[in-house]
């Protein structure tokens, strides 16, 4: 069986439809994958577990001149405690002399306590002149060698001008 030297570029067999079925071929496989890599994303969060800040009072005013403490509770979704965590304090409509204020939750407690005034850990109102109310912002970091997750806005804390 002898072939002609010129039979390749004389032959067109199965040359007709192929550019197309190639870039058909190529368009339904990268919607496929398309699809695959957009069902796969959903499954990111598979297994953690919300957690949420609870207060004891959501609108702190003044008491004879100085302001109750604030004890905020982290919990899952479902109210079980989350130890270990921490909590960040940060101004809101309402201005924090000292910036952000960043309270833990210890080893065998799901709670801290915000105090008001001066210190370390204790939050300093800054009112504007014509301001008479203002909130502040609150963060939960979960531990970090956990499974929870804190991807929704917490309550905030509303101070009244005392």
């Amino acid at each position: 069986m002898r072939r002609n030297p010129n039979a390749f570029t004389d032959d067109q067999r199965a040359i007709e439809g192929l550019p197309i079925r190639l870039v058909i071929a190529l368009v339904v496989g990268v919607a496929a994958m398309s699809l695959m890599m957009n069902m796969l994303s959903t499954f990111d969060n598979f297994g953690d577990t919300e957690v949420e800040t609870e207060h004891d009072q959501n609108l702190v005013t003044p008491d004879g001149g100085s302001y109750d403490d604030v004890t905020i509770s982290v919990v899952t979704e479902d109210g079980d405690p989350v130890e270990d965590a921490n909590i960040l304090i940060r101004s809101g409509s309402l201005t924090l002399e000292d910036g952000p204020i960043d309270l833990h939750t210890g080893e065998n407690s799901n709670e801290a306590t915000l105090s008001f005034g001066s210190g370390d850990d204790a939050a300093s109102p800054d009112f504007r002149a014509d301001q008479v109310r203002g909130t502040l912002e609150v963060e939960v970091h979960p531990p970090t060698d956990s499974d929870y997750v804190d991807e929704d806005d917490n309550r905030e804390i509303t101070v009244v001008e005392g």
